[in-house]
């Protein structure tokens, strides 16, 4: 079954790479959605996909590589996928 989740990032995830690694993450898992910046500072990631798909996504993500580092990666929402993505865009 496919589901939706509403992800948000907090730490050193503006101006390091860390959408680009996501939308790279997602794609690799076969995820679709959106990631953005968030005007406080974190990062904001609506995903859908399969729940094996989206755990191993989320696991993917929460990551402390390079310049980026994830303090945490909270889940705001889960819900039935709208099916409204066709790719995941930054």
């Amino acid at each position: 079954m496919k589901k939706r989740v509403v992800l948000r990032a907090t730490g050193k995830v503006q101006k390091v790479g860390y959408r680009d690694f996501v939308q790279d993450s997602a794609r690799e898992l076969s995820v679709v959605g959106t990631v953005e910046n968030m005007r406080d500072g974190s990062v904001q990631i609506v995903c859908e996909g399969e729940e094996a798909a989206i755990e191993s996504f989320q696991k993917a993500i929460k990551v402390k590589k390079d310049f980026i580092d994830v303090h945490e990666l909270s889940v705001l929402k889960t819900e039935k996928a709208t099916g409204e993505f066709e790719y995941f865009d930054i």
